[in-house]
């Protein structure tokens, strides 16, 4: 009888030896390559933390510039009540609701070279959707018909309310002048009389007020926009705020004597990162306008930015 030789391939382990080596290996590449990983990964969230500061800081300047831009718009460089006197407003977002009197549509707070600059700013709205004269109106007349009733509801946008409301001013479409409101139905009631005849499909618009400051708190800057109804805050790390002023005759002065002068505003502000970099250190002085800002010796990154609001309204 014939037999069948049959082998067996035996599978190989692997040794302690092998094993031990592999891991070595593997943690010394890991030693050399973590540290890469994460510099690469600090320098990304570096960049992403100058992106956003740049972008930031791009993004208030533009809306600080567009909102300006339109100062003294219907209302030219003084503004006036029909009664000839100048606008008062309720300055309903300060203790108390004091009165404040408004004779100029740009109203610069110096704050020289050692406090931030401010600026108050008046001018006139349109509502969305428009809110125009249903029926005609007469020169000396003090009713007024609109198309509906102006929008008055709590945390909305609202548009026309009486006194004590710093939204009590309205202004109308070719009209100079600012009506106070004693009642603001659909049908509407003026203080003053009309000073020229309203026709029908006139546009209704809102006189409103704003002031621009930098606030300290807890040793940063925030930037607000005052509406005299309420206070918003723009950006909770504005470190500088100054304005600069372009007269009619091209000189750029740091305090106006005459508001009436201005054609043009400059804006400069100093933007602080949201968060440290630690391998940064800011000594640099920050020179806006008259102050000088800095050097600050902490790890935040800081940028300027500056641009010229033309305001043509002021002029007219």
């Amino acid at each position: 009888m014939a037999f069948v030789s049959m082998k067996w391939g035996g599978c190989r382990g692997v040794t302690l030896v092998e094993l031990l080596t592999t891991l070595v290996i593997a943690g010394l590449t890991g030693v050399m390559i973590l540290p890469v990983c994460l510099a690469f990964q600090g320098n990304g969230l570096a960049e992403m933390g100058r992106n956003d500061l740049h972008d930031r800081a791009e993004r208030l300047l533009r809306f600080l510039t567009n909102d300006i831009r339109e100062a003294a718009f219907q209302c030219g460089p003084q503004p006036r009540q029909a009664d000839g006197n100048a606008l008062t407003l309720v300055h309903d977002s300060l203790a108390g609701d004091p009165l404040e009197t408004l004779p100029f549509a740009l109203s610069p707070e110096n704050g020289g070279s050692t406090e931030h600059d401010a600026l108050t700013m008046v001018k006139a709205i349109s509502f969305i959707p428009p809110l125009t004269t249903w029926l005609a109106a007469d020169c000396d007349t003090t009713e007024l018909t609109l198309s509906r009733a102006p929008n008055q509801q709590p945390a909305s946008s609202r548009e026309i309310k009486p006194a004590p409301e710093a939204i009590s001013h309205l202004t109308l479409a070719n009209h100079s002048l600012c009506y106070p409101v004693v009642t603001s139905d659909q049908t509407l009631h003026l203080e003053f009389p009309l000073a020229m005849a309203v026709p029908v499909g006139t546009e209704v618009l809102g006189i409103r007020a704003f002031r621009y400051l930098v606030e300290d708190h807890g040793g940063t800057g925030r930037l607000r926009r005052d509406d005299f109804t309420s206070q918003e805050i723009l950006d909770d790390a504005v470190d500088g705020l100054q304005f600069e002023y372009l007269l009619a005759d091209g000189r750029l002065v740091d305090d106006p004597t005459q508001s009436g002068e201005i054609r043009g505003v400059r804006i400069s502000l100093l933007v602080r990162a949201l968060r440290p970099e630690p391998n940064h250190r800011d000594n640099l002085c920050y020179q806006l306008a008259d102050r000088s800002y800095g050097p600050f010796n902490d790890n935040f990154r800081r940028v300027l930015v500056s641009q010229v609001a033309e305001v043509r309204n002021n002029g007219l």
